[in-house]
């Protein structure tokens, strides 16, 4: 699907004029670190190709096969993608740190041939061992993956920014105006069961990206809670709600926490992986005042569970589980489109307290008002 992007009209420029030599990657053995993957090298549609084996959805940064002897940090990546017979996920790591940490750009498969389904494609950061997928709703897109055949990718990266394009190579199919990353170089590495070839790196050419970062349009939206607090946090039984004995108390230690794009309060990024089989739990906090009593409407966005308390009452609990009867659209993500509650404030100073569980993937929460007049938090 086509689409126009006025928010790029700024950072789109004409093509340089020359850029560094173009460097491709052989399908072959002695070109890849296979790191224990059943990778195969063989002709596929046409052309030598890399057959990666799919891996079990859970995993996260592991077992990445890895070009060598290549640094991307800046430029152009170019690739074809061909699914399996039973597609799911191909995903390109780059600037990739370690096996817990890399950007990461992805297909999902199983909707091949559906050009209008907003989530084909998505970037999405892994950080210490976290995939942010259901933390990056606002980071997916539509694109027209085509079956039994090579699918052309292209990613242009340049400081924070990607613009990424599926098939069309003149229209973006996604733009990401700050990567989630604090990395500017690194491997590149890829997984997922597809088959990969034609793959070309183009250092520091970046047509259409200047500068950075894009900027944050949210950053003009002042209904945002943007600046809160946080507890360390603790082990939390599956199943367990909180009791008053779980609650913070005068002697808790609290340390702030300012939101990133979008309003995001990014738990993942502070406290890294939640453990294989445990369950965490943390408290946030914010202080709203009002000039008068009111009641006002919180658009709220959440992963995975949240406890919410105003002025020491408990006001609403809800559960945002991926694949699960009850997870909140857009499909488990943590987005504002999540949740409305009502939030009746006093006059004067309002204490907001939001108990957060983690068990899957990312972690954090989004809340903004539907007014701010006459507020100051």
């Amino acid at each position: 699907m086509l689409r126009s992007l006025p928010l790029l009209a700024f950072l789109l420029c004409l093509a340089p004029a020359f850029a560094q030599k173009t460097h491709t990657v052989p399908m072959e053995a002695t070109s890849w670190n296979t790191n224990g993957n059943d990778v195969k090298f063989l002709p596929h549609l046409g052309r030598p190709a890399m057959q990666i084996p799919d891996r079990p959805p859970t995993a996260a940064g592991k077992k990445l096969t890895t070009a060598k002897n290549l640094t991307f940090g800046d430029g152009t990546i170019e690739y074809d993608v061909a699914f399996t017979e039973v597609p799911r996920f191909t995903s390109i790591h780059f600037r990739q740190q370690d096996d817990r940490n890399s950007e990461h750009f992805y297909l999902r498969g199983f909707w091949k041939d559906d050009p209008s389904i907003n989530t084909a494609i998505q970037y999405a950061a892994i950080l210490d061992d976290v995939n942010l997928w259901d933390l990056s709703a606002e980071y997916q897109s539509n694109a027209h993956l085509k079956t039994n055949a090579w699918n052309r990718v292209k990613l242009i990266v340049r400081g924070e920014q990607l613009l990424a394009y599926v098939n069309d190579m003149t229209t973006p199919a996604l733009y990401v105006p700050k990567m989630d990353g604090d990395w500017s170089r690194g491997t590149l590495a890829f997984d997922g069961g597809a088959y990969i070839s034609n793959l070309r790196i183009t250092p520091d050419f970046t047509p259409g990206l200047y500068g950075a970062e894009g900027h944050d349009v949210s950053a003009n939206d002042s209904r945002f809670l943007r600046n809160w607090i946080v507890t360390s946090p603790v082990e939390f039984a599956p199943g367990k709600e909180p009791t008053a004995a779980d609650l913070p108390t005068a002697t808790t230690t609290w340390s702030p926490l300012t939101a990133e794009r979008f309003g995001l309060v990014n738990l993942s990024r502070l406290f890294g992986a939640t453990p294989r089989g445990q369950r965490r739990l943390t408290w946030l906090k914010v202080s709203i005042t009002a000039d008068k009593e009111q009641i006002r409407k919180l658009d709220f966005g959440f992963s995975d569970e949240v406890f919410v308390y105003l002025n020491g009452q408990p006001l609403y609990q809800d559960k945002n589980l991926y694949n699960t009867p009850g997870m909140k659209v857009p499909r488990g993500r943590c987005s504002l489109e999540n949740s409305r509650i009502d939030l009746p404030l006093a006059a004067g100073k309002n204490e907001l307290l939001i108990g957060v569980t983690n068990f899957f993937f990312g972690w954090g929460v989004k809340a903004r008002l539907d007014d701010s007049q006459g507020l100051q938090y």
